[in-house]
């Protein structure tokens, strides 16, 4: 009853999850630390359904032609190198410290995308050539150290970037998808030798990552506005930082 009880939280976070760009381990991460106590454990499963959702919703992106290659690219090189740096310092980094930084960080972005008051700071200023790509491996190496540190794939970071490079909210939503596949990979390879989980309840949350990312990635693609995901967004960001948030009081 447990295993079909997390089965079902894990479809529908990961169809929400998938609209948006994100493979929903920043969720996951606090919910399954939350019900066993273990965070290792809760980071490995984590970047494992990261993968499963970010993988079933870049299948459709690839298919609809929605991923920009030429960002993604250079990004996933950068970000799992980051990955495997992130991970081996997971049992000596201050944690509380990073979450507290990413919790300030996700109120400001979910601000932006909701109400758009500092988007025109960056309104026809693109970042071009050399720089851009300078910018991209930095910022992707940064975006894969956290990952692999925190078990967070890094969308939360990568759609609001790709929207200041001019993307529009889809193509960044199937671009940061596909970059959290990567980066996930990566940083799952430096976890799972420590992992020893219960092969029910991998199967069953598993089946139900891919079918909920399979709904969300079409769901997405032909039935939301950009518009409305861009708002949906912000108000998952700010929900996902006040749960983080009430871990400090």
């Amino acid at each position: 009853m447990e295993t079909i009880a997390f089965a079902v939280i894990v479809f529908f976070a990961s169809t929400l999850f998938s609209m948006i760009g994100l493979g929903g381990a920043i969720f996951y991460v606090p919910f399954f630390y939350w019900v066993t106590g273990d965070f290792i454990f809760s980071i490995t499963i984590a970047l494992l359904l990261n993968i499963i959702t970010s993988g079933s919703a870049a299948i459709t992106y690839i298919r609809k032609k929605m991923v920009d290659f030429k960002i993604a690219i250079p990004f996933i090189i950068a970000s799992m190198t980051g990955a495997q740096i992130g991970a081996y310092f997971t049992h000596i980094a201050p944690v509380e410290l990073l979450l507290g930084m990413l919790t300030m960080l996700m109120f400001i972005v979910g601000e932006e995308m909701i109400f758009s008051r500092i988007r025109f700071m960056y309104q026809e200023k693109e970042i071009k050539g050399q720089e851009k790509y300078i910018f991209i491996t930095m910022f992707g190496f940064l975006v894969g150290a956290i990952s692999g540190m925190l078990g967070i794939g890094g969308g939360t970071f990568i759609v609001p970037l790709l929207l200041i490079f001019g993307f529009g909210i889809k193509r960044a939503v199937a671009s940061s998808g596909f970059i959290v596949l990567f980066t996930s990979l990566s940083a799952f390879s430096a976890h799972a030798a420590s992992w020893n989980p219960d092969i029910y309840l991998i199967i069953a949350i598993s089946v139900a990552s891919f079918l909920g990312a399979q709904l969300g990635s079409y769901l997405m693609h032909s039935k939301i506005n950009a518009e409305t995901l861009q708002k949906m967004f912000g108000v998952v960001l700010w929900l996902m930082a006040i749960r983080m948030l009430t871990d400090f009081l």
